[in-house]
């Protein structure tokens, strides 16, 4: 049995977008490409509280996607998901390319040394977004100690194994100097 929610987020949504209600979405990757409109979602605001919505109308744009929300008609209406997460069913998102994975596919990995492949005896808890990289949190696995932040950029992070449930961490030493 997973223990993986059923729900990963794919996106954030931001501010409004022009008079007609469409709301900007930022994504990580492009599941929104792979989507045809009409379909409903799940919302999730800062707080944890989840609603369903309905998509009308996706279109690309620049480094975003511009949505329209049915039953939204103005910017005024639309703006009260500002910060909200969009959050997809697993089953119906791609399946991830070689060399890819699902952020939240890392929560739970051990973290282990690049260099000597031994247990840091720290476990992945979170995954924070942030608008450059995400950042991974780690905290002790006794649940004692300190909680470590690391970028999740190939200089910090190597490569993670989800059978073995370990993500490899290069020169660890160093998160305890910052």
């Amino acid at each position: 049995m997973s223990t993986k929610p059923s729900l990963v987020k794919v996106g954030v949504i931001g501010s409004s977008h022009g008079i007609k209600g469409f709301i900007k979405v930022f994504t990580e990757g492009d599941t929104l490409n792979s989507v045809k409109p009409p379909f409903t979602c799940t919302v999730e605001d800062p707080r944890g509280n989840q609603s369903t919505i309905q998509i009308e109308e996706i279109k690309p744009n620049g480094n975003h996607f511009l949505v329209k929300l049915k039953g939204f008609e103005t910017p005024e209406t639309v703006i009260k998901y500002r910060g909200f997460s969009l959050l997809w069913k697993r089953e119906d998102l791609p399946k991830p390319t070689e060399g890819e994975i699902y952020t939240e596919d890392l929560v739970g990995l051990l973290a282990i040394s690049k260099e000597t492949s031994q247990s840091l005896h720290y476990v992945v808890t979170q995954v924070i977004d942030n608008p450059a990289h995400p950042i991974l949190e780690l905290k002790p696995k006794s649940g004692e100690g300190e909680t470590i932040l690391i970028p999740f950029l190939n200089r910090f992070v190597g490569d993670w194994n989800l059978e073995s449930k370990t993500l490899e961490i290069i020169h660890w030493e160093q998160w305890f100097e910052v």
